[in-house]
């Protein structure tokens, strides 16, 4: 073990449940994409030129914060492949179809730009951020045909019984069904962190049934639809089961709906709209299960090799002389004034990990 990790163990040790010693034993998996979006839309910073690069600053502070407040021993960052969408657009052409962005997202800029410059600059700020990444210790993921989300799930798979902890950090709450003793996820704009507790505290929901509570619910970020006429109240109180580990179907559901519409039917009771709502909505729910399972992965053997891949080649070290390089092409000093310091605090226990991988 190395001097860099020593006292980086040093460092955390005071608090920690577990503190790693081997690479794999916390890993921080970042959805890309939704990070990316989110600082591009929130953050105003500008370089010195007056140029925006907040798509830049936000993602690289976003990422910094999470790392230094979880204290991960690897990170990986995933983004979705080219056409990742074809295969769930196969099945629902509606998914995703309103992600064309028909607002601004720079709600803090109020000159007159039109959407399509917005567009454009969002597009060479994510190329210039893949640029930064490529100088840092973290292992960077897009896999052509494939969704970040599955990529993801992918990943939380191969290293569930390897890792002590695996951090997923998003605001998806497609992740929450992925949730278990070893996976979490970070929600940076919630702060909060959601572990099997948490989680059922919040939606009184288990992991193991949150995708078939989403069938219901719908996600309007990806233009899924929920099961109209049943609410999460209304869902709970019929299906307060819900909440246990024990993983039902929905095969259950509509048998359990069938029973209790009998049994009031049999005590010449009315049966409530909900429960005929559900017994005729066994087809939406079935298509949103296709669409926002991420536990029954299908990828073909050349996708899963091109993950195994990446994930166990040896993780680039800290290119400090690199990212300084891109920064100053940028002018960013102005925009992030403590680049050094970040680097640093952020980075350096990262990369003493990532030595383990090169030797």
């Amino acid at each position: 073990m190395n001097d860099n990790i020593k006292k980086y163990i040093e460092l955390v040790e005071q608090g920690r449940d577990s503190v790693p010693s081997n690479v794999n034993d916390h890993i921080m998996v970042f959805d890309g994409l939704n990070t990316f979006i989110r600082s591009f839309s929130a953050t105003p910073s500008t370089n010195e030129d007056g140029e925006h690069v907040g798509g830049i600053t936000g993602f690289l502070y976003s990422v910094g914060k999470a790392i230094r407040d979880n204290k991960p021993s690897r990170c990986i960052i995933v983004f979705d492949g080219v056409g990742g969408s074809k295969k769930r657009k196969s099945i629902s052409p509606a998914y995703k179809a309103n992600r064309a962005n028909k607002t601004k997202l720079r709600r803090y800029d109020h000159t007159e730009t039109s959407i399509e410059d917005e567009q454009e600059l969002m597009k060479q700020q994510f190329q210039r951020l893949i640029e930064y990444l490529d100088a840092l210790p973290l292992t960077f993921l897009s896999i052509d045909g494939i969704e970040a989300d599955d990529t993801i799930a992918y990943i939380a798979n191969k290293y569930h019984d390897i890792s002590k902890k695996i951090t997923i950090v998003s605001t998806d709450r497609d992740f929450y069904q992925l949730i278990d003793d070893h996976i979490q996820v970070w929600s940076p704009t919630k702060k909060k962190m959601y572990n099997r507790e948490e989680l059922l505290n919040e939606f009184q929901v288990s992991p193991e049934n949150f995708v078939l509570y989403r069938t219901f619910t719908g996600d309007k970020s990806d233009n899924i639809e929920g099961l109209r006429g049943v609410g999460d109240k209304t869902l709970l109180s019929i299906f307060p089961e819900l909440s246990s580990q024990r993983e039902l179907s929905i095969d259950y559901v509509m048998q359990k709906i069938e029973m209790k519409s009998a049994l009031l039917l049999e005590q010449k009771k009315k049966v409530p709209i909900n429960h005929s709502t559900i017994a005729a909505g066994r087809e939406v729910l079935e298509l949103n299960y296709r669409l926002m399972n991420l536990k029954e992965l299908d990828f073909s053997s050349n996708k899963t090799s091109a993950i195994r891949n990446i994930l166990d080649a040896p993780i680039p070290r800290l290119n400090k002389m690199e990212f300084q390089k891109i920064f100053m092409q940028d002018r960013m000093w102005a925009a992030m004034k403590n680049m050094p310091e970040w680097l640093s605090s952020t980075w350096m226990s990262l990369d003493a990990f990532a030595q383990q991988t090169n030797k």
